[in-house]
């Protein structure tokens, strides 16, 4: 499920807002991958320590996930501790947590890391395989494995945290198995193990919606190097370049890191990465200047716009409210090419999406164009939507997922206000809850019936706050007593 459908709307100036606006709740994330992942050596191996949770640091030495490596002291930050960095300097609230072993397949983090999958719940999950799993078998590759592991790992990450968002961090080529005589990939272009790499997390996304999208960190290494930024061939490196990967050409120097950050923040936050800039914080950190940070950025930004090619829509907005009629969702597209439809999906989970109306697309345009749909018939209860836009050839790619909140319970309370007694109807068997303005609990019962009286007497006059616990979410109303 690649995303070719590309949300601009905090792409843009609202940098600053976020910035300025008030704190958002946590997104709980978990990386669990090998190398690639926790970055292998330093500067990149224990940048940012302190604001990551490394699961395996401390583990005892006859855990399986020991780190036991003392050329590789933990704790250790990688690409999550870069991740998490620019999550903090763009004003978005990440809890970021990494479960990584060295080589380590998603087979070996199936067998001896589940609890760690299940202590969520998460929000968001990225799953990165070993190097050559996903390879062809003839490239020394074990794809069966891939898919079946992964989607393993899928499914118990869904089983405790039915809403997360799991996505896949697809790697990138190795110049050792491809520049040196005798390996897999030995004369040919580097852009073939690449390709390889493509078409097995591609597939897999393809046919398990249960994946959010690919985080295309290997194609953002090749665009890198077609665009001259960075070595193709580290063998023969050329003047003004930066290699990508490390002397052992296998694992990322801090340059190959920091592209994964970037990308996998691109993918992860929707945010442009440019927006950072060359006095990015981790850049600077790691040594990297300001024109490599900056250079790196924008590859970023092009990679995970152009990841599946040519753009059938630009979507600059997509958003839904609750209003007393059902939920209202609009949304709006800068271009359209080749769109048939658009497909409104609802979800009570966050995971199963079922169609509820079809919406004409306009064909191809080049004007905005504005989308606006009433769900009439929208539940209570957390709803979650998405768009499955459909061109006229039948191919179909999916927007990002957006949640509205239950609907408000019906409360009533009077007189208001009050002198010794404060009627309350709501529903039946709601907890409530009497506090002053200063929060203390003075009042506590429930009402069985979806009726009570609050007696007032022995308060002193003025502002109090009922709290009440309903099936829909905690409801508060102010009263006086006079």
């Amino acid at each position: 499920m690649l995303h070719r459908l590309h949300s601009f709307w905090l792409l843009s100036g609202c940098w600053a807002g976020l910035l300025a606006g008030p704190a958002a709740a946590q997104t709980r994330i978990l990386f669990i991958g090998n190398s690639f992942t926790h970055g292998n050596a330093a500067p990149v191996l224990n940048y940012n320590a302190v604001g990551i949770t490394d699961e395996n640091y401390g583990l005892p030495p006859n855990s399986p996930r020991y780190q036991a490596d003392p050329a590789m002291p933990g704790p250790w930050g990688g690409v999550p501790g870069i991740f998490k960095k620019m999550t903090d300097q763009a004003g978005k609230a990440y809890d970021v947590h990494m479960e990584a072993v060295s080589a380590a397949t998603l087979s070996y983090h199936y067998t001896n890391a589940l609890s760690v999958v299940q202590q969520g719940p998460w929000d968001q999950v990225v799953l990165q395989e070993n190097s050559i799993q996903p390879l062809p078998v003839a490239r020394t590759g074990r794809p069966a494995d891939f898919l079946n592991y992964a989607t393993r790992l899928e499914q118990a990450v869904h089983a405790g945290s039915p809403a997360a968002r799991v996505y896949l961090y697809q790697t990138w080529p190795r110049a050792d198995m491809t520049y040196p005589a005798g390996q897999p990939y030995s004369g040919l272009p580097i852009d073939t193990m690449t390709r390889d790499l493509r078409r097995a997390y591609a597939y897999l996304a393809a046919h398990n919606s249960h994946f959010t999208a690919v985080a295309p960190v290997g194609d953002a290494w090749l665009r890198a190097m077609q665009a001259g930024i960075a070595a193709g061939n580290p063998y023969a490196p050329n003047p003004g370049q930066f290699s990508l990967w490390a002397p052992d050409n296998l694992h990322a120097s801090k340059w190959g890191s920091y592209l994964a950050a970037c990308v996998l923040f691109a993918q992860l936050t929707g945010l442009d990465p440019r927006l950072l800039g060359p006095t990015e914080q981790a850049a600077v950190a790691l040594d990297i200047t300001g024109p490599a940070a900056a250079a790196l950025q924008q590859i970023a930004f092009q990679q995970v716009l152009a990841m599946a090619g040519p753009l059938p829509v630009v979507l600059t907005a997509f958003a839904a409210q609750r209003q007393a009629a059902g939920v209202r969702l609009h949304w709006a597209t800068a271009t359209e090419q080749q769109n048939a439809r658009f497909d409104v999906q609802r979800s009570p989970d966050g995971v199963a999406f079922a169609t509820i109306a079809t919406v004409p697309g306009r064909g191809d345009s080049q004007q905005p164009t504005s989308y606006d749909l009433l769900d009439a018939l929208a539940p209570s209860a957390v709803l979650y939507y998405r768009l499955r836009q459909v061109d006229v050839g039948g191919a179909a790619t999916f927007s990002p997922v957006v949640a509205v909140g239950p609907a408000a319970a019906s409360v009533s309370l009077y007189p208001n206000p009050a002198r010794e007694q404060l009627f309350i109807a709501g529903p039946a068997a709601t907890a409530y809850r009497v506090r002053n303005s200063l929060g203390q609990l003075l009042r506590q019962a429930t009402m069985p019936a979806g009726q009570a009286t609050v007696e007032l007497a022995g308060l002193p006059g003025g502002l109090y706050q009922l709290e009440l616990e309903t099936a829909t979410g905690r409801v508060r109303r102010t009263f006086v007593r006079e």
